[in-house]
Order: C-alpha cells, then sequence, then structure tokens
C-alpha cells in the first residue's frame, strides 16, 4: 500500500503510511522502480541511542491538497517533532523534501538526522555502484544509463557525513556516526546524515534532495543548481504551480473537493509525459506474486483519459490519446495491456483456447479508448488535433469492431475482470458506444461511408444485445463458451445505460440495477459479482470502488441523487487520511485488500462528482 504519490511524468515517487520515499521510478513513470520498494529509511540520533522511522508516530496528507505531500514525524521520547514537505520538480526529474526540525525539550543539546537509501538500479541490486561525488557533495548510485543521486543541505552549512556500502548502513547508525566510506559496488547502499543544533521551541531546516538521470554529466549539472534557496524557491513555486493547476474546479463541500483535487494529481501523477498512464505505483505485490499494476491498461487508461476530459484537461486527454495511437496492433486492436514504454506487457490471456486460435484480448479495451476519443470530439471540437490519432488508431479501431462481429454480437473475448471468455454485456455495450461515438468522429473527418456502416453494425448489436442478453426483465453479464446465458449477477452490467444502449428508465435496465443493489451490496458497498473470490478473505465478496460509483453514477442519471449520497459517501470514508482510493476493501474492517491507490478508483470519483453536480 502506498499513502501518497509526487511527479511531473518524467518521475515518479510513492510515501508508505510512515511518510517514507519508498517507490522512485525513472525514467517512466511506471518502469523502471530504482529502489525495488525499498524504503529511505529514516533515523534520529539524540546523543545516546538511534531511533528508526517505523518507532515514530506519523501523518501523511497533500499540503492543501496540492502535488505536495507533508508528513510529520513524532519522536516522542526525543521530544523532537519533524515536518517534511515533498515534491518533485514540475519539469526536471529532481524530488526535494523540505525538513523542519522543532525541538520541544529543555536545554539545548544536539542531534543528527540520518537518511539511508537502498537502490536498485534497473530494478535489480546487481552491479550497483554508490560513491561520494566531491563535486556535488553528493552520493551517486549508477548503473549503465541510469543514475541517483542523493543530497543533503542546510542553509547554516552544516557538515555532512557520508558512506557507502555493502552492509546495512543503519549497523554502522548505532553509534550515531557514519564512516565516510567513499565507494561501494554490487549490492549496495548509502547513507547520508547531518549534525544540527536542538534549542527549545527552535526549528531547524535541512533539505533532502533525490536527482534522477541517464548519464553522469546531466546528473551533475542537476545538482549544481541545487542550493537552500533554490530549493525553497522551488516549494513556493511548485506549490503555487499546483495551486493554479487544480483551479478548475470547486464543489459545495470542502472535503469533496479535497478528495476531487487529490484524485486529479492521482491521475496526473500516474501519467508520463508519453501518455501512458499506469493503472496503480503500488509495488508491494511484486515480492508476493511477481507482478504488480505498474502497466498501462487501454480500458483503466481510457477512463483515466475521460474523467480528465471531463474535468477540463483535454490536453492531457489528448496525450494519452497518442499514446493510444502508437501502440495498436496492425488488425486494429488493442491488447491486453502495455509498458510505459510503448511495447507489450505482461499477460494471461492465451492465444490459444478450446483447441482454438484466439486474440488474446478484451475488446472492450479497445472500445473504450473510441469511446473516449469520441466523447473528446464532442466536447472540444478540435478536429485538427485529432486528424492522426483518428487515421492512426480510431479508423482502424472501427474497422477492427465492425469485422469483429458474429450473427450481430461482438466475437468472444475475455471479459473486463479478466478472467473468463465469451460475450459480456460489458463488452457488447462499450462497443456499442465506441461505434456510436466513433461514428460521429468519422463523420467529422469527412468519412461518411464508414460512419454509415459503423451505425448500422451499433444498430443490429443493440437489437441483438436485448435480444439475447436480456429476457425481458433483466439484462445478463454474459453468454458463455457454449453461448448459454450467465445468471451471476455482476455490477458491470449497469453498462448498457453508461454506453447509451438503453436509457436510465428503461424497465429491463431499472431491474436489473435493482438486482445489483439487492445481490451485490456488502457492507455499504457493491461488489463485483456474486461469488467474487478475487482478494476474498471473507464470508462475504470485497466491495470495489468502482462498482460502488457505477451505481451512484446510475442513481444520478435516473434523478435519484439522493439515493446515490450514501454510496458516495461510502466512498469518500474508504480513502486513507491522504486522500488515496483503494480498488477494494475488506467487507468486515472495510481497510484495502489490494493496492492503494487505484487510479481507476480516483478517475471513477472524478466523472461521479461531475455527474452529481451537473457538469458532467
Amino acid at each position: 500500500m502506498r499513502f501518497a504519490s509526487v511527479g511531473n511524468g518524467r518521475l515518479l515517487v510513492t510515501l508508505d503510511r510512515h511518510g517514507r520515499i519508498v517507490d522512485f521510478y525513472f525514467p517512466y513513470v511506471g518502469l523502471e522502480n530504482q529502489t525495488s520498494g525499498n524504503p529511505v529509511r529514516v533515523a534520529f540520533w539524540n546523543g545516546e541511542s538511534l531511533s528508526l522511522d517505523e518507532e515514530w508516530r506519523s501523518q501523511v496528507t497533500y499540503q492543501e491538497a496540492t502535488n505536495v505531500v507533508e508528513s510529520r514525524w513524532f519522536l516522542e521520547r526525543e521530544k523532537v517533532e519533524i515536518t517534511a514537505y515533498t515534491f518533485v520538480d514540475v519539469d526536471e526529474p529532481v524530488l526535494y523534501a523540505v525538513l523542519k526540525v522543532l525541538y520541544n525539550g529543555e536545554g539545548e543539546g544536539r542531534g543528527k538526522l540520518f537518511f539511508v537509501q537502498d537502490f536498485n538500479i534497473y530494478s535489480n541490486p546487481y552491479g550497483d555502484t554508490a560513491f561520494y561525488d566531491p563535486y556535488t557533495s553528493s552520493i551517486i548510485h549508477y548503473k549503465s544509463k541510469r543514475y541517483v543521486a542523493v543530497k543533503m543541505m542546510s542553509a547554516p552549512g552544516y557538515p555532512v557525513e557520508f558512506s557507502a556500502s555493502k552492509g546495512n548502513p543503519l549497523d554502522d547508525l548505532k553509534d550515531g556516526k557514519l564512516d565516510y566510506n567513499p565507494i561501494s559496488h554490487g549490492n549496495v547502499q548509502s547513507a547520508l546524515g547531518v549534525e544540527l543544533p536542538l534549542k527549545p521551541k527552535a526549528v531547524t531546516k535541512l533539505y533532502y534532495v533525490m536527482v534522477a538521470s541517464r548519464n553522469l554529466e546531466e546528473v551533475r549539472r542537476l545538482l549544481q543548481k541545487i542550493s537552500p534557496a533554490q530549493a525553497e524557491s522551488s516549494f513556493v513555486s511548485v506549490f503555487q504551480f499546483w495551486r493554479s493547476w487544480l483551479s478548475k474546479g470547486s464543489w459545495p463541500s470542502n472535503h469533496e473537493s479535497w478528495l476531487y483535487n487529490v484524485s486529479l494529481i492521482t491521475v496526473k501523477n500516474h501519467m508520463d509525459v508519453n501518455g501512458s498512464i499506469i493503472a496503480s505505483s503500488d509495488y508491494s505485490f511484486v515480492n508476493i506474486y511477481g507482478d504488480a499494476y505498474q502497466y498501462c491498461w487501454p480500458r483503466d487508461g481510457a477512463l483515466a483519459a475521460h474523467a480528465l476530459d471531463v474535468a477540463g484537461y483535454g490536453e492531457l486527454a489528448m496525450r494519452h490519446f497518442n499514446f493510444i495511437r502508437d501502440v495498436v496492433s496492425r488488425e486494429g486492436f488493442l491488447y491486453h495491456k502495455y509498458n510505459p514504454n510503448r511495447t507489450l506487457a505482461s499477460s494471461w490471456h492465451p492465444w490459444l483456447y478450446m483447441g482454438k486460435r484466439i486474440y488474446p484480448i478484451q475488446e472492450d479495451e479497445t472500445a473504450l479508448e473510441v469511446w473516449a476519443i469520441g466523447y473528446h470530439y464532442r466536447k472540444y471540437r478540435d478536429l485538427d488535433e485529432l486528424v492522426e490519432i483518428y487515421k492512426g488508431f480510431v479508423r482502424p479501431a472501427l474497422n477492427f469492431m465492425t469485422r469483429f462481429v458474429e450473427d450481430g454480437l461482438p466475437k468472444p473475448s475475455f471479459d473486463l475482470w479478466e478472467e473468463r471468455y465469451g460475450i459480456h454485456l460489458h463488452t457488447v455495450s462499450s462497443v456499442y458506444g465506441g461505434l456510436v461515438q466513433g461514428a460521429e468522429l468519422a463523420r467529422g473527418m469527412g468519412d461518411e461511408s464508414l460512419a454509415e456502416d459503423t451505425l448500422e453494425v451499433a444498430k443490429s448489436m443493440r437489437e441483438q444485445a436485448l435480444k439475447r442478453l436480456s429476457d425481458g426483465k433483466r439484462f445478463f453479464r454474459r453468454l458463455d463458451e457454449n453461448l448459454q446465458l450467465d445468471p451471476v449477477v455482476d455490477a458491470s452490467m449497469y453498462s448498457p445505460y453508461f454506453f447509451g444502449m438503453v436509457n436510465p428508465g428503461d424497465p429491463v435496465m431499472v431491474n436489473t440495477v435493482e438486482l445489483i443493489l439487492q445481490r451485490l451490496t456488502v457492507n455499504g458497498g457493491i461488489a463485483r459479482y456474486e461469488g467474487d473470490s478475487y482478494q476474498r478473505r471473507k464470508s462475504s465478496p470485497n466491495p470495489w470502488i468502482i462498482t460502488t460509483l457505477w451505481v451512484a453514477e446510475y442513481l444520478i442519471d435516473s434523478g435519484r441523487k439522493t439515493e446515490a449520497d450514501p454510496l458516495i459517501n461510502w466512498v469518500t470514508k474508504r480513502a486513507t487520511p491522504s486522500g488515496l482510493l483503494p480498488e477494494q476493501v475488506d467487507p468486515e474492517t472495510l481497510e484495502s485488500t489490494s493496492v492503494l491507490p487505484l487510479v481507476w478508483s480516483h478517475a471513477e470519483f472524478v466523472i461521479t462528482l461531475n455527474k452529481y453536480h451537473g457538469k458532467y
């Protein structure tokens, strides 16, 4: 679990519940993690003994809901309170932490604050070098084309201790001193420390900086510009930048506004400058499952880009759509997921299923991107900006979706939960929505023939869906491998309304959502589907943030806002004190059971709040 993140599209850094830096993604957002999830340890020496970060009471939050994280550490035995303001430069791959050390004891004394780094360059610990660089008064870790430097400073120029070692620097700190070892290689760690005066009720300021680059010259260039005065100036300018960036939306409730801003920041931080949007920066699952969520799923990316569009950040949505244009397959579909560097990511979808050759795809991912681009066009009417996206992705995708049809419905593919093969209601609905939205863009581009053909396929698809995926009373989530109706109630059955295939007041839709509420409500939230076993720990399935917000969106669009209030309130209460939303929670304790944060959860919150306040 992660409790905060800061980034700028070139660098993404996360912090844990103790306020420690724990993930350091460079040169792509989500690729590679130069710490492998090893936290930067913080220690304090009071002249007699050493205390460590995990012993301290801590608070982590975003300062005034901007992209600056405020971490507070309370060292009760030492009578010391440390406040760290952590942020990333608006453009450069530089992380700052401005530290204020307050002494609440009596009499004067001295203390030392230490930072201990355990980088794994290229996400592995082998063949690293760490050395003290006298030209920049920093420690630089490097391997091949990756350089990460750390530096400590103070305005009075207090002496800085350092060490580079294969051993654990925490062992070296037991006597309150570092050994000044200037270089080490292999599986190395490093440490920096500053001795500071402690005066009653006095505050001492320190600065901790991390810089990333692809070569030694560049990392030194960035470091040589950094000073205490420059760090203070950057703090002010970064804070003001994010205040301005977030000025597009305001809500009646301060708590709503705060969580809305944190949601926008979370989506933005997980977006690379090339337009990739990863699902989560939480690296903790790697050591458990050997894989994690640091990939760009086209479905998650489309909904995140859609949320940015809805919130008024169309230029960022366009950046994502250009990324999708670059990765689409020759056939016109999108694969399961992608690495942030535009390469194909890991997958569990087979190319051979029940003895037949298939596409290893979830077709709703292709459809959702087309649908999101179509929405963008309707909102902004920026045809000139969309020409290359249309030619490179939308037109090939429309051609694929109109061909990939059998008996009026999309051919089988994998579902949005990435578990089952068949013809899924959510896929049918999203393909319908993608075809309708894509046809409008095609017409705008002068592609009249394709627009007409696309709408004909969409019309037929709607007719077949109402005939074959409904019994006239409710919708069903899929036709299985044997083309039999699957009766399991699934929250994704909200999709016919969301993608415009039926009106929210259609009796079949009304009955379906009522069934979702009856069968899937768990401790105030909504589970994915009956019997869901993913990350399940109790007798009931876990409620999810996105599914709860889907039902809230339906109720809002049905004119039942007061009924949506408890669901939205349930979601806001699932946020961490720092404002991050998880993927899912325990049905009893309501604590996160999976990655934290999930970008999709934040995107749905942005969409829901705009719907609620009539700005969608």
